[in-house]
């Protein structure tokens, strides 16, 4: 349940913090006071898509944060656990900072998430129905979506089962539609993945060779330079010529200092480190000889390396860039060229496999669809029955399945609404013949069908009240009010009949200081509901004929829950 919504420069509201507890909420106002506003706050707490010119003029981010109670939805609590977010008391704050400059920041309880996990988690939480559901239902192809809503987890079982025999059948068509091409476009296919593999398998590769080629290559490349300075830095340490080498030199300051190492320590420890030194060189000196004369230039060698990195380089261009991509380019063109050499034997195969596929895909298609036509039914009754409250009682309303010429991962169904609003009428497409106030009315009698059976603790409305007047009016309050008593209702509305119906009622209102425009959202008690009411029935009028009206509709809305709802 949603306990708390708080604003910041969002749209024309700079600061805003609402409460709301549990019932029907009704949020009022004239026109452009920005009502839905609101309600677009809430949509950027649930992690819907955010529109930086939402951010408010003069101001460089904007934030929402909303508290919820979920001790009574086991689902999200869980969902949280496994995403490492603490939940303290069933409380959990959602929050979502926006910035011009395209930052979007969404936390729950402090943690960061990202979008999708929390769509996924408020979508546990909070229904809202707008514009874009309204469309839905005036949109044939939409009209599944609403049965498998309904139908809910059972339907999961089965709709998996199709999605897998679907993929499996798809993936299966995808190769033998590979293995089909034109044999002359097969051939040059051949040819190509020849030349390829035989190019590739003539070098020998070995995924560790080119380094070590390239070190052996720098040596020869600079092996006169290597042997010049090898020989030299061998004869100033060991051979000496003309002058001392570092050795004799060495040698002939350790018997010196060997000579008064006696007398004092000092004396001792300096000839013990000249010996160390002396010896450390000697060894160097042996390991200078060893790699000069290691350094023997072999011509043939050093050009039998370049040729071979060459090599590499030209295999790694055409194939690579590394030598791994160039190696894996030839495993994969050998399989390549084993299948198209077979693909007469492959080609029978597949084709074999896909009839096997192809019935058992029909299989959990008819399967879901037998689901799906009974489901269709219990939902026809249950739309009916919810429209006799709706001014709708003699309208009749089924769902017409066609069956797809070609299965897709959802199924071989087509399914669209069917409605006779009047007697004696034939049944005829929703999107067709429906109104706006029977659009509204069937999806208000959706969302009452769909809040007897889901774990979602708030609906949203906004102006669901779309073509309707009067008595509609009336009977789409009460339907609400009756929900209101199930989950936590919040309803945009214009129509006077449903706000005197709510259990909770609040003004919004556009206000103007200098040259800034706001947006304020305050509860009203119970004199403010009798004005802002007496302002929806009579407009301009606000006189006492208007407030007398207003307490008369809150009078009887009281009386009426008193009786049916209590």
């Amino acid at each position: 349940m949603l306990l708390e919504l708080n604003i910041q420069n969002i749209a024309l509201i700079e600061r805003l913090r609402i409460e709301f507890g549990r019932g029907l909420h009704v949020l009022t106002g004239e026109t452009g006071a920005g009502k839905s506003i609101v309600v677009d706050c809430v949509n950027l707490a649930l992690g819907l898509r955010a529109d930086r010119d939402l951010v408010r003029t003069g101001e460089e981010k904007a934030s929402v944060r909303a508290l919820f109670d979920i001790s009574e939805n086991p689902d999200a609590e869980n969902y949280l656990s496994s995403l490492g977010v603490d939940v303290e008391d069933g409380l959990v704050e959602v929050s979502r900072e926006i910035s011009r400059s395209g930052k979007n920041v969404c936390r729950v309880n402090g943690a960061m998430l990202t979008l999708s996990s929390l769509r996924q988690f408020t979508s546990m939480l909070v229904d809202i129905h707008g514009q874009h559901e309204h469309q839905q239902l005036m949109d044939s192809e939409k009209h599944l979506s609403f049965l498998d809503a309904y139908a809910g987890e059972m339907l999961k079982p089965y709709l998996d089962e199709v999605k897998r025999a679907h993929e499996a059948y798809a993936q299966t068509s995808r190769e033998l539609n590979r293995l089909s091409m034109d044999e002359a476009e097969r051939e040059r296919r051949i040819d190509s993945l020849t030349f390829q593999h035989r190019e590739i398998a003539g070098a020998k590769l070995k995924a560790d060779e080119e380094d070590a080629l390239i070190s052996k290559n720098r040596i020869y490349e600079n092996a006169e330079k290597l042997s010049g300075h090898l020989r030299t830095a061998y004869e100033r340490v060991y051979a000496g010529g003309k002058s001392i080498s570092a050795q004799e030199s060495l040698k002939r300051a350790m018997d010196a200092m060997g000579a008064i190492s006696d007398i004092d320590e000092k004396y001792k420890n300096l000839h013990s480190r000249l010996e160390e030194a002396y010896y450390a060189v000697s060894d160097i000196g042996y390991e200078l000889q060893d790699a000069s004369e290691e350094m023997e230039f072999d011509p043939a060698e050093a050009e039998k390396v370049a040729d071979r990195l060459d090599l590499i380089q030209k295999l790694k261009r055409k194939y690579g860039p590394e030598l791994k991509d160039v190696i894996e380019y030839g495993k994969k063109a050998a399989e390549e060229l084993k299948k198209l050499e077979g693909a007469l034997d492959t080609k029978q195969e597949l084709m074999d496999t896909l009839k096997a596929q192809k019935k058992a895909l029909k299989i959990a298609c008819d399967a879901l669809s037998d689901v799906r036509k009974e489901k269709a039914e219990q939902l026809a009754r249950a739309v009916i029955e919810q429209l006799k409250d709706l001014g709708m009682g003699r309208t009749r309303f089924e769902a017409k399945f066609e069956t797809l010429e070609k299965p897709e991962a959802s199924g071989q169904d087509k399914m669209e609404f069917m409605i006779s609003p009047n007697p004696g009428e034939p049944l005829r497409p929703l999107t067709a013949i429906a109104s706006g106030g029977e659009i509204s009315r069937i999806m208000l009698a959706l969302k009452a069908i769909t809040a007897e059976t889901e774990g979602v603790d708030t609906m949203i409305f906004d102006e669901i009240d779309t073509g309707i007047s009067g008595r509609m009016a009336q009977t789409v309050g009460e339907k609400m009010c009756m929900l209101g008593k199930m989950r936590q209702v919040i309803c945009v509305t214009h129509l006077a009949q449903i706000a005197a119906l709510g259990d909770h009622q609040y003004l919004v209102e556009k206000t103007v200081e200098g040259e800034k425009t706001g947006s304020t959202v305050r509860k009203l008690s119970e004199e403010g509901r009798i004005s802002e009411i007496a302002r929806m029935v009579g407009g301009a009028d606000e006189g006492e004929s208007s407030k007398a009206h207003a307490r008369n509709m809150l009078n009887a809305a009281n009386a009426l829950k008193r009786k049916r709802f209590e």
